[in-house]
């Protein structure tokens, strides 16, 4: 595994890898006191996927990509310090391993979002290469690794809804999928069930912590 640092010319072309699993976040009711109607205060961290109509899709593919999920995560108060961003395999329903992982320590600016990112970029032997990235402001840092060439029949790429987080806590941000002899997958935001009923699944997860 091995980590790159590209400087801010190089952040919008990063061949890079890029969902999630709903974890709510706490909610908690403030008081208005010029009108005194209760408002909802968001009390986490923001993760969404970026549309597909943004124009970051479209340099990725310029530069290679094939598949490219990018999420922007907002800290909100949190003061976080730490991004863990990595990728979990599993195989006909069992885990195997970590597949690809990252972890980088976050600035405390006042603009506190960034970006994670999921890509795929295909080789001429057929054999590709997944590549994770974070960027903050101008500071990118990236890892990846080559998936072997495999013929299936069947592959998907799929990022779950917005969600609001706790730091600390998992979330899952999407999910590769693949199979042989079965021509169809169905998109699920229930992420065990697509473990259980596909024959490789590569789920994207990631833990926002804070140390004190």
């Amino acid at each position: 595994m091995k980590k790159f640092i590209i400087y801010p010319i190089m952040a919008c072309v990063l061949l890079a890898f890029l969902v999630l699993a709903g974890c709510e976040g706490k909610r908690s009711e403030m008081v208005n006191l010029d009108n005194h109607l209760p408002k909802q205060e968001i009390d986490g961290i923001s993760i969404q996927t970026l549309p597909m109509e943004d124009e970051e899709y479209a340099v990725l593919k310029a530069a290679g990509a094939g598949n490219s999920m990018v999420f922007e995560v907002s800290l909100g108060e949190t003061d976080a310090d730490q991004v863990h961003y990595w990728i979990d395999q599993y195989i006909d329903g069992e885990r195997v391993g970590s597949l690809l992982g990252l972890e980088t320590s976050l600035d405390q600016v006042k603009d506190n979002s960034f970006r994670l990112y999921l890509t795929t970029l295909g080789l001429k032997d057929g054999d590709e290469v997944w590549t994770l990235a974070f960027r903050q402001k101008g500071n990118v840092v990236s890892t990846k690794t080559e998936i072997p060439k495999g013929e299936f029949d069947s592959t998907m790429i799929h990022s779950m809804p917005p969600t609001t987080v706790n730091p600390n806590e998992t979330a899952v941000l999407g999910v590769i999928v693949r199979n042989k002899g079965k021509d169809h997958v169905e998109s699920s935001v229930d992420v065990e069930a697509m473990i259980r009923d596909n024959q490789e699944v590569y789920v994207l997860r990631c833990t926002i912590v804070k140390e004190k």
